[in-house]
């Protein structure tokens, strides 16, 4: 497919859509027909005798309300990804990465108990080996290699083996059911109905596998018809085979119950032989469900790396085999660690306890994308939402809650989503800022570095050259106050089809410019680097020159509104001003270069010092008259009065202690604190202020005064914005 980013136009390699309905059931029914069946109905028979059969169908009942929500979503957004993808699409972006951390979670563990089952019925049935993991660790490595063969390959052998293992447990079945016996059926019933909900809750895992249908969409041909119809055939095929199934475990009355009781029962039914035959089944039908584990979970990884939540190398395409290799390789490994980690019943627990965590999420999800989208085509519907989805919650919750039993297990799950929310953390912390932008990295055409470098450093972006000498000198006045020096820039922005013989005539054009910045700094005794930068983005040009040359402030040029749909200040100052790891200082420059009398408005916050300081440095640099304000509203009271009075003179103070410029203090009396500043600023050369607010979202930190009160005065405007480490990095988290 064909996609642009940025500027750029690049082939994108995408997954290919070769699963029909034959094989999207394949998969779920697959995954359900597994470990779970073959070890954990003996487990539960153990446990609460013939009420086992209860304790599967309230999972597949759980299961079913979740699957709803799925075939939802998967009509809606028929891309792979599932759970992590509808989160996405829904919630914010750090409780959308909890999901796909989950569900990379709860995949790779429910793989690992597939993979440590069958290891467990090679060692018991097949082959005693000293090390008892060593046939599950071979199987695992040739599912991987099948996947990265090709999506089409790996359906093929998912189908084919999933249609024997369903013939082999109809055999199982038939051989069995006939030796129940129904008076002793009821009498090793349980009543204990905290018993059978644990049971529920430990067998939960053995239902799992319609959300690996939905896992797949992006590679399944007519997703919003097929993926509907294959989870539901999958849950209720699955349902009636699990039932017979545990029916004919509880009829062999087997003297002990554990993880091989169903291998057991079908030598005794079904002879050596045919005992044989069944064991064999179960081994293959756990490699199957590791299978489409595998394809599932890699599928969401490659869906957060595709969507920023995982580093996008991840989400490369292998050009060849059109399958996401890294993603499969990571899988693998993160399955193995848990083998290796987990006895079988404390995986099985582990697994639950995640699933049912991000199921739990998605159910909310469903609810919350109704109300926030309530336009969207939705070509299937669940019905009685929120009631449905609110009983899936209810359910997983309360499954959940027995599950706590078994400690941990249940730590252990919750220090991994801990382990894993502070690795995201720290992975945007550490990212270039630049990195979230789209277009390929500039490159330095030309780069003219003056003496030793300073421990501050401002950075001039030049945009437009008319503008080179009021930016340099407010640049200038910043950088001698701070002993620092100044990196004036020009960003060329080749055409697409420009040929690259053309580069250094429009190299040459703007180190003419930039000569203009070097003599305008060194007239007021400032050391000044310069460097033309070649990209195809600015601002992301802009960033990594930040970057890499360490600034401390970054001084722009803006016209002082914007008529860029969905952007507040500007195409190029939106990006800059809301990732530079920088403090920002907007100038939107009106008439003369002078600057006698300046009117800071200020109600306090970091921005607010921020834009005294740096004021207070100008104002001295021009000898200016600076007058610190704030709007009050003509009905408000004598002690808000007082309050604002006492704000502004610590504000004064403030600045009489850092400098030596002339300040005053005045109060502005208006109902409109834009209109207010606006009217003031009449008796005024420029007016400086900081941003609006601290909040993490660009949209509510500019808000609508420095934009309006930029837009509608005929004077030179100052807005700052400072930089806060903290605030960045949940800026990042939130905005991802």
């Amino acid at each position: 497919m064909n996609k642009r980013n940025g500027s750029n136009l690049h082939i994108e390699t995408e997954l290919s859509r070769d699963l029909g309905l034959a094989s999207a059931l394949s998969i779920g029914v697959g995954t359900m027909i597994a470990a779970g069946i073959f070890t954990l109905s003996g487990l539960a028979v153990r446990d609460v005798g013939s009420s086992a059969v209860i304790a599967f169908l309230v999972a597949a009942l759980v299961a079913g309300f979740t699957a709803l929500t799925y075939c939802e979503f998967s009509s809606l957004y028929p891309e792979s990804g599932e759970g992590y993808l509808y989160a996405r699409r829904t919630f914010p972006p750090p409780l959308a990465y909890l999901v796909g951390w989950t569900l990379v979670l709860g995949y790779t563990s429910s793989c690992a108990f597939y993979i440590s089952s069958l290891s467990s019925y090679f060692n018991e049935f097949v082959w005693h080996s000293p090390y008892e993991q060593i046939s599950g660790t071979i199987g695992l490595i040739c599912l991987i290699l099948l996947n990265i063969k090709g999506t089409k390959e790996s359906a093929r052998f998912q189908i084919l083996i999933t249609a024997g293992k369903v013939i082999l447990l109809f055999w199982f079945v038939y051989g069995g059911l006939g030796n129940l016996d129904t008076k002793a059926l009821v009498e090793r019933m349980s009543t204990d109905i905290s018993k059978i909900g644990a049971t529920a809750g430990l067998v939960f895992i053995t239902f799992f596998g319609f959300s690996a249908i939905a896992a797949s969409a992006g590679e399944v041909t007519n997703p919003t018809k097929t993926i509907p119809r294959a989870i539901f055939l999958s849950m209720t095929i699955v349902t009636i085979l699990y039932t017979l199934v545990v029916f004919v475990i509880i009829a062999a009355n087997l003297t002990e119950y554990t993880e091989a009781a169903m291998g057991n029962a079908a030598r005794l039914f079904l002879g050596p032989i045919g005992g044989m035959v069944i064991i064999v089944g179960a081994l293959f039908s756990m490699i199957s469900a590791s299978n489409a584990s595998i394809l599932a979970g890699s599928r969401v990884v490659l869906s957060m790396a595709q969507l920023g939540h995982l580093p996008s190398g991840i989400a490369a395409i292998n050009p060849k085999t059109r399958t996401p290799i890294i993603s499969l390789i990571l899988v693998g490994g993160t399955i193995i660690v848990f083998a290796q980690s987990f006895h079988l019943e404390k995986l099985a627990h582990f697994a639950d306890t995640i699933l049912l965590l991000a199921l739990i999420l998605v159910n909310a999800a469903l609810i919350y994308n109704r109300k926030k989208f309530p336009n969207l085509l939705r070509h299937f519907r669940v019905p009685f939402v929120p009631l449905l989805p609110l009983m899936g919650i209810a359910a997983n919750i309360y499954l959940l809650s027995l599950i706590l039993q078994h400690p941990e297990p249940v730590i252990m799950a919750v220090l991994w989503l801990i382990v894993g929310m502070l690795g995201f953390l720290a992975w945007k912390g550490s990212q270039a800022e630049e990195e979230f932008l789209p277009g390929e990295r500039s490159r330095v055409a030309q780069v003219s570095m003056e003496g030793q470098e300073s421990d501050f450093r401002v950075l001039v972006p030049i945009a437009n050259p008319t503008n080179v000498a009021p930016l340099i000198d407010l640049a200038s006045a910043i950088a001698k106050e701070n002993d620092g020096e100044i990196v004036a820039m020009r960003v060329v922005s080749l055409p697409e089809q420009a040929p690259t013989s053309r580069e250094t005539s429009y190299v040459e054009r703007e180190r003419r410019i930039l000569e203009q910045a070097h003599v305008r700094a060194k007239s007021h005794g400032v050391k000044v680097s310069s460097l033309v930068t070649i990209g195809r983005n600015p601002a992301r040009a802009i960033l990594e020159t930040a970057r890499e040359r360490h600034c401390d402030l970054i001084v722009l040029g803006w016209k002082g509104y914007t008529s860029t749909a969905n952007r507040i200040l500007g195409e190029i100052v939106d990006d800059v001003v809301n990732l530079a790891r920088a403090d920002i200082m907007l100038v939107k420059l009106v008439g003369e270069m002078k600057y006698k009398n300046i009117l800071l408005p200020t109600t306090g916050g970091i921005h607010a010092r921020l834009a005294e300081r740096y004021t207070a440095t100008i104002a001295s640099a021009y000898n200016a008259r600076l007058v610190v304000s704030t709007v009050v509203s003509p009905d408000a009271g004598a002690t808000h009065n007082y309050s604002v009075e006492k704000s502004l003179s610590e504000a004064v103070g403030r600045i009489n202690d850092e400098s030596s410029v002339h300040v005053e203090s005045q109060i502005i009396a208006h109902k409109s604190v834009s209109v207010g500043i606006i009217q003031a600023s009449e008796k005024y050369d420029a007016i400086a202020l900081g941003a609006a607010g601290e909040s993490f979202y660009k949209q509510i930190l500019f808000g609508s005064i420095p934009e309006n009160v930029a837009k509608h005065t005929d004077k030179t405007v100052i807005v700052y914005k400072q930089y806060s480490p903290v605030k960045a990095l949940v800026g990042r988290v939130m905005e991802s």
